[in-house]
């Protein structure tokens, strides 16, 4: 794809710096190139970009200074397509043999639109662009935020310091939530692999203004967080769920279980069928062999990202769900050496789950 150039005049403006000035989201002045102390109106009216440059009202289309504005709208979308994980697949035909073809401008910035070689159809970037209300790219920025316990009021303010956009925190909810379903099947197909020897146990949770409990079970070898399950109650029914959704997960049966003092654990383990578990009660954070220290590290990380937000509000399943999933293959664990508690063989960002999902650029 070449550019035009007045795209590359547009382009130089914004690799200046200090050449745009945003008033809003629609409307900007852009520094004159040749005339000094000169700056140009740049606008989004009647479904268009507009300039009162001579060059706009000469030809009555984009100038270098709406290409300017543009290029800096989109600047969030250049930085994540110059990633190697990301490859695009034509949403009619899912080849991947396709090339950029020119760009389209609108009032988020610039769309860019790509040609299949395959059947030699037109589509736009399905992850870059501007899709149902929600900029994939912004949201997946406040996404990631997000699950590092940073409050939507902490992102919208990151969002405007950094670059410079303005999104009101309904916004940015909005996006968490179309993306948390979306994120959730990508991730959900990578299933664990665990040892023989497990650790439980429950703290409480704010969700919607309610004490919950969360109940947390992991494997202690690998650090992997196998489930996470809100309760209203603390009792053996509730604990045997957790139990049987864990060996669900998992595949298989522990050997060994260790647990606090919670009489609800033993009653659960009772009733479980063809139950052989070693169960290892009263435990803390003292005892050389078989103490809790690992999940109680745990749970200081989901009080870190709860703490921000005064709890949990809608969706509260669905966003611990997905937490557990960023626990295992996202967030890069200091006692792991950097890594994940999961091998997937990427590495490590939103982007590159997000890519494999297929009909994504639909």
């Amino acid at each position: 794809m070449r550019f035009s150039q007045r795209e590359l005049r547009g382009l130089g403006i914004v690799t200046i710096g200090g050449q745009i000035q945003r008033l809003n989201n629609k409307l900007f002045l852009v520094k004159s190139q040749v005339t000094p102390y000169t700056s140009y109106r740049v606008e989004w009216a009647n479904a268009k970009w507009k300039c009162d440059c001579p060059d706009y009202a000469k030809r009555g289309k984009p100038c270098k200074h709406i290409f300017a504005v543009n290029f800096l709208l989109d600047l969030p979308s250049i930085v994540l397509s110059n990633s190697k994980t990301l490859e695009r697949a034509c949403p009619y035909c899912g080849s991947e043999e396709t090339v950029m073809k020119g760009l389209r401008y609108n009032k988020a910035g610039a769309v860019r639109l790509s040609l299949c070689k395959k059947c030699n159809r037109r589509f736009k970037d399905g992850l870059m662009s501007e899709s149902k209300g929600v900029n994939l790219t912004l949201a997946l920025i406040a996404f990631d935020l997000h699950f590092k316990a940073m409050s939507l009021r902490d992102i919208k303010n990151h969002l405007w310091q950094i670059y410079c956009i303005d999104k009101p925190v309904s916004t940015l909810h909005r996006w968490i939530v179309k993306l948390t379903g979306t994120m959730q099947e990508a991730l959900s197909k990578f299933k664990p692999e665990v040892g023989d020897k497990w650790l439980a146990d429950e703290i409480f949770l704010n969700v919607n203004g309610n004490m919950r409990y969360l109940w947390n079970i992991m494997d202690y070898e690998t650090r992997i967080h196998i489930v996470s399950i809100l309760t209203e109650g603390r009792g053996a029914e509730e604990a045997l769920h957790v139990i049987k959704e864990a060996i669900r997960v998992a595949g298989k049966k522990p050997e060994k279980m260790i647990t606090d003092g919670l009489k609800a654990y033993p009653k659960a383990l009772n009733d479980l069928e063809d139950n052989h578990i070693n169960h290892i009660s009263n435990v803390g954070l003292t005892r050389q062999e078989d103490n809790n220290n690992r999940i109680e590290r745990l749970h200081g990380t989901i009080r870190t990202w709860t703490r921000p937000q005064r709890g949990l509000k809608s969706r509260s399943q669905e966003l611990i769900d997905l937490h557990n999933l960023y626990y295992n293959l996202i967030r890069p664990h200091m006692a792991l050496h950097e890594k994940t508690p999961i091998n997937t063989g990427k590495d490590g960002r939103w982007l590159s789950f997000l890519t494999d999902k297929k009909g994504l650029n639909q």
